[in-house]
């Protein structure tokens, strides 16, 4: 009997005759002896199980390991928000069977849930017949197909299929009620007809809008929201609204993008999204054994590290956006506790007519390493008579996301910025720090002040209230960026330690710091919502600061501790 070829279940191999009928057989990795009799029943039933597999995948179908791993996160997720809409992503490489599994949860939803309400979503009529509709219509079970694809009509059962024109009307519905609506994002969204959904399922990459308005639909009914796609066009306003604020939980090294000093780069494989009710589990071309992975790897032969991630492994980089792209928590990031006592201090303030300021305190140890100690709003932070603030900014379809509630004033006037700049910095009491420096936007700090018969400007203001500052400089913006990119740099290819470590470092705590490191681009101009944390980090390094501890440090005058 011949076997027939299969990339899951190996094919047997006599490797040799032995005595007593005995025959000894390569099976993938092991080498089993059997006689002929047991080779003939372990070819016939290994025959049986693909052909079950073909004729009855939803119920036999081979499923990859990472198939479990994203049941395994969307379920803790589930578990975590019994009530209410949860999301999860699949991003992957081509053909790493994110749509397959995506299709079979639709199916086993709707047959297991009657009068289930599902919609699949995909960019046009044309794409879903072709792509989305056949997956579909490949996990209903045998018993409600047929030689023609087409089930007879009942009172509410309708599956009238065909290859070429997909199912009729773009709906389908099984015996129990359950319902499948194909839907296309070239609809006019404000146009589609209301539903309350259990679960809906948006293939290639949707649109916000289309998020928006599906996401209301699954309220009512704890629904799910299940996303899928290759970033193929890179960090698009979907992909911004995904993955700014992101945290890697997993990450796993990958073959094609070796290093130069020898091992491989990490990509990540379990994100928390920056909505807590969102994951993404990243699906790998390697991961579908029926992908043709070696075809793969000869199609991205010489192509960029960033193509490769983004066809074999799912990543959206913002490479061609980043202004910070060495940026690494896991390297930059350190623990409050990890901050040094000893060095020089400074103080840090970008004040803006209509918002609140936002501060940072940074300090400089002996190795001349900058760390960023505390900002000032903090997420994780009291502020007496406000509360917990939130975040400064949140991820958004704009490229540097949309202003947080952190930036909505608190109607401030100078006297209550000094009582809490002493409150941070412990005024009075026996931790008191000693600030070296105060350095402040020199554009607002030059301006002039109204309401006087002589014009004085902020800066002198400040003065009159115990804040000395001192206008930080006036460079283009790119030289501060390049200053921090250089801070921020250390060769990836080898250990850290001291001789081979960045110059700049942030405490966790330091949340909207972290957060604008990793999203800012520019790109929305002197309005972008995480503009002002790049900017107080913007007047540090181009203020030279340095540890001055062996040069018999003084405060400067009109400084205070």
């Amino acid at each position: 009997m011949i076997a027939t070829p299969h990339p899951v279940y190996p094919s047997p191999e006599i490797l040799a005759k032995l005595p007593d009928h005995q025959l000894l057989v390569q099976i993938g990795a092991k080498q089993v002896m059997m006689t002929r009799e047991k080779l003939a029943e372990f070819i016939a039933q290994r025959e049986l199980t693909i052909q079950k597999s073909q004729t009855d995948p939803l119920r036999y179908g081979y499923e990859p390991p990472i198939w479990k791993r994203a049941d395994q996160e969307r379920a803790k997720l589930r578990a975590k928000y019994s009530i209410g809409v949860i999301y999860e992503w699949n991003m992957g490489g081509n053909r790493a069977s994110k749509s397959e599994r995506a299709a079979k949860r639709i199916v086993e939803k709707m047959l297991e849930k009657p009068n289930a309400r599902v919609w699949c979503l995909t960019s046009t009529e044309a794409s879903s017949r072709e792509n989305q509709q056949p997956l579909i219509y490949k996990y209903l079970p045998p018993e409600l197909k047929n030689e023609t694809g087409k089930l007879r009509k009942g009172i509410t059962t309708k599956i009238v299929y065909n290859s070429a024109g997909g199912f009729s009307e773009n709906v389908l519905v099984l015996p129990n009620g359950s319902k499948c609506t194909f839907k296309f994002y070239s609809m006019d969204v404000r146009q589609v007809e209301g539903a309350e959904l259990d679960a809906a399922w948006a293939d290639e990459l949707v649109t916000p809008d289309w998020i928006q308005a599906v996401e209301y639909r699954l309220l009512t009914r704890n629904g799910i929201f299940h996303i899928t796609f290759t970033p193929v066009e890179g960090w698009t306003a979907t992909v911004g609204m995904a993955l700014s604020g992101a945290k890697t939980l997993e990450e796993e090294e990958v073959e094609l993008l070796p290093l130069s000093k020898g091992g491989f780069d990490k990509v990540p494989r379990v994100q928390q999204l920056a909505n807590p009710r969102s994951i993404c589990v990243y699906f790998h071309t390697k991961d579908n054994p029926f992908g043709n992975y070696e075809a793969m790897k000869g199609l991205l032969e010489g192509q960029t590290r960033d193509k490769i991630k983004e066809r074999a492994y799912g990543v959206a980089t913002k490479a061609c956006t980043a202004r910070f792209p060495k940026f690494r928590e896991k390297v930059h990031v350190v623990a409050a506790g990890m901050v040094p006592k000893d060095g020089t201090r400074y103080h840090v303030v970008d004040p803006c007519s209509g918002r609140n300021w936002f501060m940072i305190w940074a300090l400089v140890d002996i190795r001349d390493r900058i760390f960023i100690y505390r900002e000032w709003p903090c997420v994780s932070r009291y502020i007496e008579g406000v509360g917990f603030p939130d975040a400064w900014a949140i991820p958004s379809r704009k490229a540097d996301g949309d202003r947080g509630d952190a930036q909505k004033s608190f109607g401030w006037g100078l006297q209550r910025y000094k009582q809490e700049i002493d409150r941070c910095e412990g005024v009075g009491g026996a931790n008191s720090e000693t600030i070296f420096e105060r350095i402040m936007d020199s554009r607002y700090a030059n301006s002039s002040t109204m309401g006087r018969e002589i014009q004085r400007t902020v800066l002198e203001e400040c003065v009159d209230v115990g804040l000395d500052f001192i206008p930080a400089p006036g460079e283009h913006i790119n030289e501060g960026v390049d200053l921090i990119n250089n801070l921020l740099d250390w060769d990836d290819s080898k250990p850290i330690d001291s001789t081979n470590e960045p110059q700049l470092f942030i405490s966790e705590e330091c949340t909207n710091v972290i957060y604008s490191l990793k999203e800012w681009t520019g790109a929305d101009g002197k309005e972008g919502a995480s503009k002002d944390p790049i900017d107080v980090l913007r007047y540090l390094v181009l203020s030279d600061v340095e540890n001055l501890e062996n040069d018999c440090l003084l405060p400067k005058p009109g400084g205070y501790y």
